[in-house]
């Protein structure tokens, strides 16, 4: 018997299967055409950083020292770590993991690898890792393949805060960074402010690279290139540490300013600027909660104060207007001015420091005692138009040349500067005002104690150097003959050796120079300055130079609402130029306000 069997459902089923694999073979080719041609670069790039990594080789930062060959600024071996984005398998979960080891908060972490590099270049995640977070990342290495710990340098300051503000300080190099310098790499440290960032170029060096076979898991299998990096060149600075010290520990907890000048050469002995700030923190790396606090804190400590201050600078201008007044023929070396305390000028009375008045005053005396009398009768006869070229011809109102990126320049106003600024004309009772240093009159520490290096060095302003080994940038020769400045610099001896000296506390030392007392607010008569709020209270001044024949340093000293000038900066003044000459002794501690 003949059995027929019934081939349909077999022909269904073979159809269905045929159907099943058109449609899965059709899915591979979408896909694989997807992977090829639509994700094809990033899956080569991936592929070429599994099998080839480049890690950047940092050249050590140069040193900088003091001219007594003392360390300012040197490095410490640090272990960094980079981060390859490309070799990432989930950017968040390797970020959530360095987070609870530490590193930083997780907001923070996403910035660093937003912010640094060129989309293919590696970030610097930390410039400085504890030994433990280096066991810990070595140990999930297999986990985070993209993580790469090297060898590298952190930047250190033996001394922390007491030079911050003229070495500056370091950080990560930004995107604009890399893509404007060549010779940068990520993880290679980058000047920020003062020396650091004026001396990058000479400081820096130039980094080199190796390229390394890398396994799945990011282990270094091998070397296929390497170029080593050349190191920076040691610095050396014009400035003297011990006197650095003297200058810091004299000021104390007060907010201040100190500089000290060769008045030959125009080198920086002293630059020092309180309060101040630890620029080891920044090395360290510094988190947001951290530098908010340091940009906010009420006393400013990282404003310069003696390249961005600008202050009025009360009688320490007198020796300046006497000058003016001489080389202009408007007083001689006898004139005298008859000071009761006060005088009327245009219906105004203008009161001098000394109620009391100080009687017959000539030149020397008016120096010597600092009778603002004198002084309002010499701005009225000068005018806004000679005083204002006589102060610019000393520096004020211009920058140094010391960092002109960072400085001040402070201000000699005019009446073409009032039209612009304040909109209105100009006043002659401002005149009077600027004749003893104060209304629209600013300059800074560093202007001060140049003005004054010209006057120790008869009329030859120079220009303030730090490196050491700089080429000299010569004085400006100000044209001036001895009979101008003769008798001023007698009034600046008598400062400190007369028998009315503002400053005779310093009697002992061989010193020539000014106090001054700028007013931060208007005094009303009666009050006493000592007991209103700090910050209205009087800024104290002192610059001079010793020895009095033979100059070798220029001092000037600022002492924020510190009161009065004898009393608050001389004394400062009196300890840096003590250790400077060697000698000791404070005299009597005696004196005027100035």
């Amino acid at each position: 018997m003949r059995v027929r069997e019934d081939l349909g459902p077999f022909r269904a089923r073979v159809t269905a299967l045929l159907v099943a694999l058109g449609v899965v073979g059709f899915l591979l080719v979408l896909r694989l055409g997807a992977l090829q041609v639509v994700e094809g670069p990033r899956w080569r790039r991936m592929a070429e950083s599994n099998r080839i990594r480049q890690v950047p080789v940092l050249p050590v930062r140069g040193r900088i020292y003091d001219r007594n060959g003392l360390l300012l600024a040197g490095n410490e071996p640090a272990f960094q770590l980079l981060l390859y984005p490309v070799e990432s398998r989930s950017m968040e979960r390797t970020l959530t993991f360095l987070a609870r080891l530490g590193i930083a908060p997780l907001t923070e972490l996403r910035e660093r690898i937003r912010s640094r590099g060129a989309p293919d270049a590696p970030r610097v995640v930390a410039g400085e890792l504890t030994w433990n977070q280096v066991c810990a990342i070595r140990a999930h290495r297999s986990d985070h393949p993209e993580l790469a710990v090297v060898q590298g340098f952190r930047r250190v300051y033996p001394e922390g805060p007491l030079a911050a503000h003229t070495l500056g300080y370091v950080r990560l190099p930004t995107r604009e960074d890399l893509r404007e310098d060549p010779n940068l790499a990520p993880g290679i440290l980058v000047g920020a402010s003062g020396v650091e960032r004026r001396q990058q170029a000479r400081l820096a060096g130039v980094p080199g690279r190796r390229l390394v076979v890398v396994d799945a898991r990011g282990r270094e299998l091998g070397t296929v290139e390497e170029v080593p990096a050349e190191d920076g060149s040691d610095l050396t600075l014009s400035l003297d540490l011990p006197l650095q010290r003297v200058a810091a520990r004299a000021l104390g907890d007060r907010a201040g300013a100190v500089v000290a000048l060769d008045p030959g050469t125009g080198a920086v002995r002293v630059l020092y600027s309180a309060p101040s700030f630890d620029p080891n923190a920044f090395a360290r790396g510094m988190s947001l909660a951290e530098w908010n606090r340091l940009r906010n804190d009420p006393l400013h400590p990282l404003q310069d104060r003696c390249l961005r201050g600008e202050y009025p600078p009360g009688s320490t201008i007198k020796p300046f207007m006497a000058i003016t007044g001489l080389v202009s023929g408007v007083i001689s070396p006898v004139t005298t001015v008859w000071c009761s305390g006060s005088v009327t000028i245009g219906g105004h009375t203008f009161r001098c420091w000394a109620h009391w008045g100080h009687g017959r005053v000539g030149l020397e005396r008016s120096l010597e005692v600092s009778c603002d009398v004198f002084y309002y009768t010499l701005g009225q006869r000068l005018g806004i138009a000679r005083i204002a070229p006589g102060l610019r011809l000393w520096g004020f109102g211009e920058r140094t040349g010391l960092d002109p990126r960072a400085e001040r320049p402070g201000l000699v106003g005019d009446p073409e500067w009032s039209r612009r600024a304040r909109g209105r004309p100009w006043y002659p009772g401002t005149t009077i005002s600027v004749a003893i240093g104060q209304g629209p009159l600013l300059a800074t520490p560093i202007q001060l104690a140049r003005a004054f290096a010209a006057l120790a060095r008869g009329g030859r302003l120079p220009v303030p150097h730090l490196v050491a080994d700089a080429a000299p940038a010569g004085v400006r020769d100000l044209g001036l003959d001895e009979a101008s400045l003769e008798p001023v610099l007698e009034g600046l001896r008598l400062v400190v050796a007369g028998p009315e000296g503002t400053a005779r506390r310093l009697a002992p030392l061989p010193i020539v120079g000014k106090t001054g007392t700028a007013q931060v607010v208007r005094k009303r008569e009666g009050v006493d300055m000592n007991t209103v709020a700090r910050r209205f209270r009087h800024h104290a001044w002192f610059v001079g130079w010793a020895p009095v024949d033979h100059p070798r340093l220029v001092v000037a000293v600022l002492v924020e609402h510190g009161g009065e000038g004898a009393a608050a900066a001389a004394p400062v003044a009196g300890a840096v130029l003590r250790e400077a000459l060697g000698v000791t002794g404070a005299g009597p501690a005696a004196g005027n306000p100035g």
